[in-house]
């Protein structure tokens, strides 16, 4: 490429938009020709819902100069007013008004907006060299260019009835070295939100996504048997390599709910249990990953709540009409329309709410699609089984539904894997019911870390980062130096962090971490992170997982 990939959103041009966006542009316009006139940059997550990378929604004005309209993926036609038309709405006349479906206009120029999102590494010098190290921008570039496409054809081949696995469509991705970026269709633009993180998934939402994902590891165990994937794709690391990693945090998240239950005159006995199973705990928790893997598929690795999007049939609800009509108003401008199409902001911190929820309409669900790659890694299936139950859904619906889901998984798999031709369709239900029995620690521990990660509004990684004193232009050289130092500390450090020394290092880290959240849970004020907090701890006492006995 003749344009310098940008490291992150700031270095966005319209030079490098007009470059990489001509495939897309000459797909959906061959006879065409397009310029690049201006682009908006937003947001395109809430403080710590992102915060391994850089995420931002970019809508891109573009002039088409051709005799019709171009019919672009994810663009909406700009009408006489300056406002949007609808995505895949007709044409638009010269006067500027829509032409009627089916029609062309009669001028041979038109001007259209995509709407992305663009991917780039962390900001945090610190996370982007982690990053770098766990190949997490590697594995998410493979995952959108080779891995699905691979995947889907090889269903294909064997059951061609099945339904493709569904990820957000690729516009332009690069990932080497230095550069790393994805630029995606915005998925809200065509009617995928996802569902609030501090409600936690429902029962239909649940089904939905944990039949996904059985399909997902399904198809992949069957793939990577017959494909020998790992030989393939080295950078996947195994699901047992990877949390490994996080064995420190474990323990210091440990110490901080230890703490916390030593406040509370109520949980006495709970309290001496897991002070006395504390290191029975992190035996189990390294047992389980270095268990021999029988089942082995691709694990998403971070199959939560908010990497799951949904789409539903005939979306209602409180608000959207309002919504229409702000977008309308707002639309009349450049910087308005900034505004107008921004995402979704944490309520917590007291920004409004503009998208809707799902559990707000009531409405069937249509379609959804999985996002955020960069974790994936090849294990037991029962990580994000275990994963997703226990970071994003109460005890309510844990207690009324588990069962059910538990076997919803077990018939998606087995019978996608018999239809696959795989040995694996023999895998019984008490098998695989033992087997999530004898992960219930992992459920747990990361329940528990995803809780007070994601739901604390005192932890620094959930609020809205302050503009650096070193972002000044005058100040630009101090910046490059100081950069430049962080850059050279997070070069010497990464390698110790594997090392013996390492998990001390993290874990006192972690402790640091934890401190404020630790005093955010005594307070009592949260209490939505403090409830799905205490229903974790008595569950996992109910299950005995506060035992000592060996696994």
């Amino acid at each position: 490429m003749s344009v310098k990939t940008p490291r992150c959103s700031k270095e966005v041009s319209k030079r490098w938009l007009q470059e990489v966006l001509k495939e897309h542009l000459a797909e959906s316009h061959p006879a065409g020709q397009h310029d690049v006139t201006t682009f908006t940059i937003t947001p395109g997550a809430g403080p710590g819902d992102s915060f391994q990378s850089e995420l931002v929604l970019l809508d891109v004005w573009v002039k088409v100069k051709k005799d019709g309209s171009p019919a672009l993926q994810g663009a909406s036609p700009v009408l006489q007013d300056g406002s949007l038309a609808p995505p895949g709405s007709s044409p638009v006349l010269q006067d500027g008004s829509l032409a009627p479906p089916g029609s062309s206009p009669a001028s041979p120029e038109s001007t259209v907006v995509l709407h992305l999102v663009a991917k780039f590494y962390s900001f945090d010098i610190m996370s982007r060299e982690i990053n770098k190290r766990m190949s997490t921008g590697q594995k998410e570039h493979l995952i959108y260019t080779k891995i699905i496409k691979e995947l889907n054809e090889f269903q294909a081949d064997r059951a061609r009835d099945e339904p493709k696995i569904s990820i957000p469509h690729l516009i332009y991705g690069r990932c080497t070295g230095n550069e790393n970026v994805l630029l995606m269709e915005n998925l809200k633009i065509h009617g995928y939100n996802t569902f609030d993180k501090r409600k936690g998934l429902d029962f239909e939402h649940l089904k939905a996504c944990i039949e996904q994902i059985a399909r997902i590891h399904a198809l992949s165990h069957v793939f990577y048997r017959d494909k020998n994937f790992r030989n393939k794709y080295h950078c996947f690391q195994s699901t047992s390599e990877h949390l490994m990693y996080i064995k420190p945090i474990v323990a210091a998240m440990l110490d901080s709910i230890i703490a916390f239950l030593r406040t509370q005159n109520d949980k006495k006995d709970v309290t001496r249990k897991l002070e006395a199973c504390k290191q029975s705990i992190l035996d189990k928790y390294s047992a389980i990953l270095l268990d021999r893997e029988s089942i082995t598929c691709l694990n998403h690795g971070d199959y939560w709540i908010n990497n799951i999007m949904y789409r539903y049939k005939n979306p209602v609800a409180q608000g959207s009409h309002e919504d229409s009509q702000a977008s309308q108003e707002d639309s009349q401008t450049l910087a308005s329309h900034e505004d107008s199409w921004a995402t979704h902001r944490d309520s917590q911190e007291g920004h409004s709410q503009r998208v809707f929820h799902a559990h707000e309409s009531h409405q069937e669900i249509e379609a959804l699609k999985i996002i955020d790659w960069g974790n994936s890694s090849w294990g037991k299936p029962m990580f994000d089984l275990q994963y997703i139950l226990y970071t994003s859904t109460t005890r309510t619906i844990r207690n009324a539904h588990l069962d059910h889901l538990l076997h919803l998984y077990h018939s998606t798999f087995t019978k996608l894997v018999a239809k696959l031709g795989s040995s694996a369709a023999s895998w019984s239900y008490e098998q695989f019911k033992l087997e999530w029995e004898r992960t219930c620690t992992v459920g747990f521990l990361f329940g528990c870390i995803m809780t007070l990660g994601t739901l604390s509004t005192s932890n620094p990684v959930n609020k809205a980062s302050q503009p650096s004193f070193l972002d000044k232009p005058i100040l630009l050289p101090v910046k490059v130096i100081v950069d430049g130092i962080k850059l050279g500390m997070a070069r010497l450090l990464l390698p110790l962090l594997e090392k013996p020394i390492g998990e001390f290092l993290i874990k006192n880290t972690f402790h640091h971490t934890f401190k404020p959240i630790h005093e955010e849970l005594c307070s009592g004020q949260n209490e939505i992170m403090n409830t799905r907090l205490m229903d974790l701890i008595c569950e996992a006492d109910e299950k005995g997982i506060f035992s000592t006995e060996s696994i």
